[in-house]
């Protein structure tokens, strides 16, 4: 079973290359998940020499892309990148080290709003610029290109992609803020796609998506205006839940094209959700199964609030997925979800038996370092 750390390029670059993977060494790690394309962010570190207050570049990768693979999206590339190309450093100071190119694919702002066409839509033509549609032909070219790219150029075993479809409505967006309470249903509803890409792909598919559509604006605007709760349930309605299946197919098969571009002996890991608990990945058009079918294994977020719930989340997993599908699990040995190494230890056992074949923990810039301590202790 692997042991992974998530990190990002701008702590290496502050503590050192050399001392992080010791660290990580230390505390009985032998891989790390760097983030390769990474969007917005205003992160407190607790054991940073430098800035303990960091905001990120929005929407830029942490590599050195090549960019005749790519068409009219191209990769904004992070200005660290000029002077500290992280994996390649990594590789340097520990070549047996497994590196993996965490990848955030979809949910870029920037990319958005230059090419607002290719953003997802909601059901009031509304350009949701955090969210590129999956459905959007350059979207999709553009996230196969990238996935590739950090595939055959950096020596990495494998691709962690996060977001492969569309982002929910409440994303903790710059000031993201509302004066109406918002329910799930509602909230589902808001972040669904109906841009043109969409529709006629569904419709195309058998959907009955314009009624659909229609039917949406109709009871948000009553929502919004009146506060009544829409009629329809996407859990329970028959056409949206042939639209969440259509969706779920876009997204995988999405999945399954970059799978087939990456290089020989580079896996495909697909961190399917940002939501929790995992059940709620529908929303993002993410079917467990399906994508543990695309891709060679699930990296699954198992973020609940202590071991408990975390038991109890990828049990859940495991359910939907099968027995046979190749799980891995990632945990955040720290505030708000778990505390002392008592707890990092039962999550482990936990995950453990469920199957896992990695267990990874997010993230080193994030938690005290305290926390390497309770993860040598559960992992050994």
């Amino acid at each position: 079973m692997t042991a992974t750390m998530y990190a990002y390029a701008w702590d290496l670059a502050d503590e050192g290359v050399a001392e992080v993977i010791g660290r990580l060494r230390d505390a009985g790690l032998d891989g790390i998940a760097l983030a390769t394309s990474y969007h917005a962010g205003k992160f407190i570190r607790p054991h940073a020499r430098g800035r303990k207050v960091f905001f990120t570049e929005d929407g830029t990768v942490y590599f050195r892309p090549d960019e005749s693979r790519y068409g009219r999206l191209k990769p904004r590339v992070n200005s660290l990148v000029a002077e500290f190309d992280v994996m390649r450093e990594v590789a340097t100071a520990d070549p047996d080290l497994r590196q993996v190119g965490w990848t955030v694919g979809l949910h870029n702002t920037p990319l958005g709003m230059a090419y607002p066409d290719v953003a997802a839509r909601n059901a009031f033509g509304d350009p949701l610029y955090n969210s590129l549609c999956p459905s959007q032909p350059d979207a999709r070219e553009y996230l196969v290109a990238l996935c590739a790219d950090i595939g055959a150029n950096y020596p990495v075993a494998e691709i962690a992609l996060e977001a492969p479809g569309w982002q929910a409505s409440r994303h903790g967006h710059h000031h993201e803020f509302e004066l109406i309470a918002l329910s799930p249903r509602v909230e589902a509803m808001l972040g669904m796609c109906f841009c043109d890409a969409c529709l006629n792909a569904a419709a195309t598919d058998g959907i009955d998506i314009r009624s659909l559509h229609a039917q949406t604006r109709k009871e948000l605007e009553t929502f919004l205006a009146e506060g009544t709760e829409p009629a329809s349930d996407p859990l329970a309605d028959p056409d949206w839940q042939a639209f969440i299946d259509w969706r779920s197919r876009v997204v995988s098969g999405l999945v399954a094209e970059i799978r087939a571009e990456l290089s020989p002996g580079v896996g495909l890991a697909v961190i399917p959700t940002v939501l929790s608990p995992n059940r709620e990945c529908w929303v993002e058009g993410s079917d467990l199964g399906r994508l543990a079918a695309a891709a060679d294994r699930l990296e699954i977020p198992a973020y609940q609030t202590g071991v408990e719930a975390i038991a109890a989340d990828v049990a859940d997993v495991r359910t939907a997925t099968g027995a046979d599908a190749r799980l891995g699990f990632i945990l955040r040995p720290t505030y708000p979800n778990l505390s002392g190494a008592g707890e990092v230890t039962g999550a482990v056992k936990a995950l453990r038996a469920v199957g896992a074949e990695s267990i990874a923990f997010y993230n080193y810039g994030h938690m005290r370092l305290e926390s390497l301590d309770w993860i040598r202790t559960a992992l050994s």
